[in-house]
């Protein structure tokens, strides 16, 4: 029946929670631990979101660049992935797991005591098969729809080949629906059974399915629906734009923001002061957004939906931190692009704003007392550069997003200290400022600065930046490595709710609702509302000018998060920047003023036509006649 889904089981299969080594399909369901074994095994096949080295969506986009072009991740960006070697393929992985969570749906009926959780156990199968289903959707648009357990015994002449796009996003719909409706899934889990699903995540997952059907990739793409026709030649996607799918999203995206909200979900907008005993940044804003992705997932009341445990030696917050004193890599860095999109503390785009025109963004500044502390919108001031320094004039009078999450030449990276940085000079911190010495590092991104290159192959940042978001502000640098504080990752938050809703009211012609949301995001963030901002301009944005300012905030908002690489193309943009190879500062420059230049990085970059879409492996495509490839590959 499907070539795809049959049994390639490696450590997630249903036998291996057993220990038993004389195991067999009974002993999967003697008993409730068994089948919550069982159970858990069908979660094993979700992609990792925090995998720093072979991950699809974290580190491929266009926000950052790092030295690691050598990891597997880096193929994508390169664009050199294929059918005959796809690199990183969940097509396999998804329908593994669709199919043993169909086996263990038809089978729970065999445990003898499952202490009143069956339905709940169901819910969270549909649950699963709809999630796996929306991935795959995601990545090549079109899929199989597996409605039961395959036969994986049926002559190779009947597999199943792809559906349409509706079909689709029907099924995938209808069973999260399932899962919504059954009314056994908790809103919020804690503890021991945080990952698992929700009902608040089931309803978040609906909606984002919704708006990726409704966004242009899919919605009204001439040229796609003419090269993706079935073996048979029917019409797989629809040529026609249909305004109602935004309209459906939104009404989803609602419905799934006041459960989020009646389960006590909120943005985050405290640090509990246990959980930072780092001092710095003293600003409640900056210290409030820098923990915001470094907060324990039990302790953040804004994440709906989260990956538990450990992110391991080669993610965010080990690639981020300043190599200074050859303890940490210092690599992870934010493209001169994702430097561009960050707003101003008037929240408006750099170049926009009044206060930058006619000043270039490269003219080195003499940092003072003055221009080295930053008065919000929110009246809030914050010191974010070491004064009696230089620095481009870009970095100055920039929004509290950017300086949470982006390190910058002479500002401040906030780390604790702890006989790592050794240098002489205090790690760049004169003795005026000696109290911050364990508390944070002034960054120098100049070819012998303190995080400059100086003549390494690796670790060291390719455009002059480093990233800061989601990396702890308590790790520890010491001088045998760094200690990091773990929190787990979140992959669906409260304000990526609001924002999605945004964007979705937007689109459906409701611009003050989506204002309102949008507003949400902004306050939190220390920016003033879109209508003051845009004020400063003599405008009132509207209709597509919203949209394309609510995009910008999604692009800020949710940086690093694992949106980046399939947003571009939901929004049929990203053939005008992942086809283009990288910019940053002059990092092999040895003083400021050469530094403070827009260089090109010489990284492999492309975008093909085909890239809209992920290749099915070929392989695949060879077993089963009835699945078609889709178009460019």
């Amino acid at each position: 029946m499907l070539a795809a889904a049959a049994p390639t089981m490696t450590s997630c299969d249903f036998l291996d929670i057993v220990p038993d080594e004389r195991a067999t399909e009974d002993d999967a369901y003697k008993d409730y631990n068994a089948a919550r074994g069982f159970l858990y095994s069908c979660y094993g096949f979700m992609p990792n979101p925090l995998n720093g080295s072979g991950g699809l969506d974290l580190f491929t986009g266009d926000e950052v660049v790092s030295p690691w072009e050598h990891e597997t991740f880096a193929n994508f960006p390169k664009g050199t992935f294929t059918p005959a070697n796809p690199v990183i393929s969940y097509w396999n992985t998804l329908y593994g797991g669709i199919r043993q969570s169909y086996i263990l749906k038809n089978n729970l009926h065999r445990v003898p005591d499952m202490r009143g959780e069956e339905n709940e156990f169901q819910a969270e199968l549909d649950f699963l098969i709809a999630y796996y289903h929306m991935l795959l959707f995601r990545c090549y648009g079109p899929v199989i729809i597996v409605e039961n357990e395959p036969d994986i015994t049926v002559d190779p002449s009947q597999y199943l080949g792809r559906s349409s796009l509706d079909a689709t996003v029907q099924f995938i719909v209808r069973k999260f629906d399932d899962a919504i409706n059954s009314g056994a899934l908790p809103a919020r889990r804690e503890g021991e059974s945080t990952g698992r699903a929700t009902s608040v995540a089931a309803k978040a997952l609906k909606a984002y399915t919704l708006m990726y059907y409704a966004s242009p990739l899919l919605n009204g793409n001439a040229k796609l629906a003419g090269e993706l026709k079935n073996v048979d030649g029917s019409e797989m996607v629809s040529a026609t734009y249909d305004p109602n799918r935004w309209v459906e999203a939104k009404k989803a995206y609602k419905e799934a923001i006041d459960a989020a909200e009646a389960a006590g979900h909120e943005l985050f907008t405290k640090v509990n002061p246990l959980l930072m005993q780092n001092k710095y940044p003293k600003n409640e804003t900056l210290r409030t957004l820098r923990m915001l992705n470094s907060t324990k997932v039990v302790y953040n009341p804004e994440i709906i939906w989260a990956k538990a445990g450990n992110e391991g030696a080669y993610s965010v917050q080990y690639k981020s931190t300043p190599y200074v004193s050859n303890v940490a890599w210092g690599g992870l860095s934010p493209t001169l692009t994702m430097v561009r999109r960050f707003y101003t503390k008037n929240g408006l785009p750099y170049n926009v704003d009044p206060a930058n025109q006619g000043k270039s963004e490269f003219e080195v500044v003499n940092l003072t007392e003055d221009n080295a502390t930053v008065e919000f919108a929110n009246a809030s001031d914050a010191m974010i550069a070491m004064p009696n320094k230089q620095t481009p004039r870009m970095n100055l009078d920039r929004e509290p997003r950017y300086y949470a999450w982006v390190a910058f030449h002479n500002g401040l990276y906030e780390l604790r200290n702890n006989g790592g940085y050794t240098d002489n000079n205090g790690f760049a911190i004169p003795e005026e400022y000696k109290e911050m010495r364990n508390n944070l590092v002034v960054t120098e991104f100049t070819k012998k600065g303190n995080s400059g290159r100086n003549g390494r192959p690796s670790d060291y940042s390719p455009a002059g930046f480093l990233n800061k978001k989601a990396v702890h502000p308590d790790n520890q640098v010491r001088s045998n490595g760094l200690n990091i504080n773990e929190r787990g990752w979140s992959m669906i938050r409260l304000g990526e709710l609001y924002l999605s809703y945004a964007e979705c009211c937007a689109e459906a012609g409701d611009d003050a609702e989506a204002k309102k949301y949008l507003n949400k995001v902004r306050e939190r963030a220390g920016i003033p509302s879109v209508e003051q901002s845009w004020a400063m301009v003599g405008k009132n944005p509207t209709g597509k000018d919203l949209v394309e300012i609510i995009r910008q905030e999604r692009q800020i908002e949710l940086y690093l998060e694992n949106h980046n690489f399939w947003d571009m193309r939901r929004w049929l943009i990203a053939d005008q920047y992942f086809s283009k190879k990288p910019h940053g500062m002059n990092i092999e420059a040895e003083n400021v003023q050469d530094f403070s230049q827009d260089v090109e990085i010489n990284f492999q970059r492309q975008f093909l036509d085909a890239h809209w879409l992920l290749p099915i492996p070929a392989s695949d495509i060879n077993n089963n006649h009835n699945v078609v490839q889709n178009p460019g590959y």
